[in-house]
């Protein structure tokens, strides 16, 4: 998880500034922001990830991949995009690298 940050004003936010990128580049293109999903995980241990998703239609999955790539991530070589199309049978793991 990157660290926590400030906004303009000086207060603390959640959310890491890739990641905010990313959710106002969806909203900009009429998409929902992506959910924190390992915040539903309970089973007595906390996660050791962050992980955050969406289902989408019709997304501009080249461009999603390229601005998930191009964000200053702390630890790019721990991030990983999963994506499943709607015909596909399973997920494809895209690196940043």
């Amino acid at each position: 998880m990157e660290p926590a940050e400030a906004d303009e004003h000086g207060e603390p936010v959640e959310e890491p500034l890739p990641l905010r990128n990313i959710n106002s580049w969806l909203v900009e293109n009429h998409w929902q922001p992506l959910n924190r999903l390992d915040e539903y995980v309970n089973t007595g241990k906390s996660m050791q990830a962050c992980v955050y998703g969406g289902a989408y239609n019709f997304l501009k999955v080249n461009e999603f991949i390229e601005l998930v790539k191009s964000q200053p991530w702390r630890e790019p070589q721990n991030v990983q995009i999963l994506i499943q199309d709607e015909e596909d049978e399973r997920f494809t793991l895209h690196d940043l690298s």
